[in-house]
């Protein structure tokens, strides 16, 4: 039984940042349509203190926009005082840039004269808005032309990956009329991606299927994300499945869920948490029901609380009860005790739980207040929180640059460690892959 999503709803506005946060995030992470639920973080961000406005607007992204809501964005952004809030104008600017075109080509010049738009995001938004004017054989030109020009280079971050997807959101908005090239694509099995288009048009063809709503590629993308593509692959394939979000969409996952590889049961809790409806609680509680990996069941048991459903309370407690908690467990507990605060429902141990999270937290801020100035002291902090394990004492002098993550398609099918949306990101940055370098990898 999952709570009413009108209740969620007024969870957007509580004091708690993070429960504010939690309630947003359900809505944005499911690429909801409702356009009412941009109004309510507006409201919230009216309300309260602008200091953490920064958060809200920040999981807004991916939330449906109205004119007004466009009107309020710019409004922000010509204030004299936002450049003031942690992070708060580039995230103003960052939902503005990924807003329909349509809804912001009446406002381009009052957005890109806005005080306080960031300056980087110019030219990507430009050409959001010119690519309106493009037909759907120029669309397609233009990302086959694309895919073949870096055919050769594995690296996302040498690549102007953002440009490509523009192409795709493009192309989106033609619908079905993509799916047959979408299928042909998807259908290849790739042996080797040396020299090959589809190092780059493989997963952007994904993304397609994803963004237009392509339900007849469900069984290719699932194919797909079960021969383990690499890690931009994967995710594109568990984004499209989530945007795609029928009813088949969860029969298929859930279908080929116990007998696939572990990198899949990682990827595919995403549809089963991000699809909200009765039939993705009942996928997951029996998936549940058979999984041995403990960690793919705390994956598991935080999709349950992510759908807000009442059975994911007592699966998450079972799985926390007399262990010493580590990085994934204490996120499981987390979101335990917002769910419980949403809803109201209660167990056990709950106050006790609250008590503990509320001196681990106060002890996370002194620690990062008293290591103020100190890179090399924050990153031996992340990697404690992450491994559980006392980092041994350095010196405090001139900390060395770490090297960017390199984010990789393989060219053939390699044996590695996978990274899992919610697992530790492995640049050290102590936030979950998913808030770190997997964002990176959308290249916007």
């Amino acid at each position: 039984m999952r709570y009413p999503e009108g209740k969620i709803k007024e969870a957007i506005l509580h004091p708690d940042p993070e429960i504010g946060d939690r309630a947003t995030w359900y809505f944005a992470r499911s690429f909801s349509p409702d356009p009412t639920i941009m109004p309510l973080v507006i409201r919230a961000v009216e309300t309260h203190d602008r200091r953490d406005a920064y958060r809200l607007i920040g999981l807004s992204r991916d939330l449906r926009q109205t004119q007004d809501t466009i009107a309020w964005l710019v409004n922000e952004l010509n204030d004299p005082q936002t450049d003031q809030y942690e992070n708060y104008a580039y995230n103003l600017s960052m939902v503005l840039a990924q807003a329909d075109p349509a809804l912001l080509l009446p406002k381009e010049s009052a957005i890109l004269e806005a005080r306080h738009f960031l300056s980087d995001l110019r030219g990507p938004f430009i050409e959001r808005l010119r690519m309106l004017s493009w037909d759907f054989a120029t669309c397609w030109r233009k990302l086959e032309d694309f895919c073949d020009g870096t055919k050769d280079e594995q690296n996302a971050g040498k690549i102007n990956l953002g440009h490509a997807n523009r192409i795709v959101e493009s192309l989106a908005r033609y619908g079905k009329d993509s799916e047959e090239k979408v299928r042909a694509f998807l259908s290849q099995k790739v042996e080797d991606y040396a020299h090959n288009p589809l190092m780059w048009l493989e997963p952007l063809a994904v993304r397609l299927a994803g963004q237009a709503h392509l339900d007849a590629t469900i069984p290719l993308i699932v194919a797909k994300l079960l021969e383990d593509g690499g890690d931009i692959l994967n995710q594109e394939c568990a984004e499209a499945l989530t945007r795609i979000g029928t009813p088949a969409v969860l029969e298929a996952v859930a279908e080929a869920f116990p007998r696939s590889g572990r990198h899949f049961r990682l990827y595919a809790t995403g549809p089963l948490e991000h699809v909200h409806s009765d039939l993705a609680v009942e996928k997951c509680v029996r998936l549940l029901g058979q999984e041995k990996d403990d960690h793919i069941r705390g994956r598991l048991a935080e999709a349950l609380l992510r759908q807000f459903a009442h059975e994911g309370i007592e699966a998450a407690r079972q799985l926390l009860l007399g262990r010493e908690l580590d990085f994934q467990g204490k996120g499981l507990r987390n979101y335990l005790l917002q769910t419980c605060t949403i809803t109201g429902e209660r167990f056990p141990e709950y106050d006790e739980w609250l008590l503990i999270e509320k001196a681990e937290k106060e002890e996370h801020r002194r620690r990062v207040e008293e290591l103020k100035g100190d890179p090399r002291g924050l990153l031996l902090f992340a990697l404690e929180k992450l491994t559980g394990k006392k980092a041994a004492d350095v010196p405090r002098a001139t900390p060395p640059q770490p090297p960017a993550p390199r984010l990789v398609l393989p060219r053939k099918p390699e044996v590695k460690q996978k990274v899992g949306r919610n697992d530790p990101c492995p640049c050290g940055s102590g936030k979950k892959f998913k808030n770190c370098c997997m964002k990176k990898q959308s290249g916007y």
